[in-house]
């Protein structure tokens, strides 16, 4: 199970599943990624072997023209990955105040000088500064 979710949240995946929300082509996806269109195919079918996108064909056009979308799986995918990484953040965040409330506790008691205290402060938040970070 967890070598499928490595699979699955491997390379461009997660970044391509996020783009998905709604169609696009490969050319599409390649080009927001920076990425070549044989690595969009390569990435596009193995989430297509898990049942994560599937894909619509269009026709009338000079040449067919090809849309990957999110099925139902997929979202339901999309949103546990988002479940998952906001609990992890909030596990996260729980952790580093813990950390800072024991060095304030530390610096409070004598037990670390106000230089060491500043170190090893900026050193904890820059270490987990990934947990406060508002990307989405």
């Amino acid at each position: 199970m967890i070598s499928d979710i490595n699979i699955l949240t491997s390379g461009s995946k997660v970044s391509i599943i996020e783009m998905l929300r709604t169609p696009k082509t490969p050319d599409d996806i390649a080009g927001i990624l920076n990425i070549t269109r044989q690595g969009v195919d390569k990435q596009l079918k193995e989430l297509m072997r898990y049942g994560i996108v599937d894909r619509k064909w269009f026709i009338g056009y000079s040449r067919p023209k090809i849309e990957y979308f999110l099925t139902e799986l997929g979202s339901e995918f999309y949103s546990s990955l988002r479940e998952i990484e906001k609990k992890f953040k909030e596990s996260g965040k729980a952790m580093l105040n813990e950390k800072l409330k024991n060095l304030d506790i530390d610096l409070m008691d004598g037990k670390l000088s106000v230089e060491k205290y500043t170190e090893e402060k900026m050193i904890l938040e820059d270490s987990m500064e990934w947990f406060f970070s508002t990307e989405e």
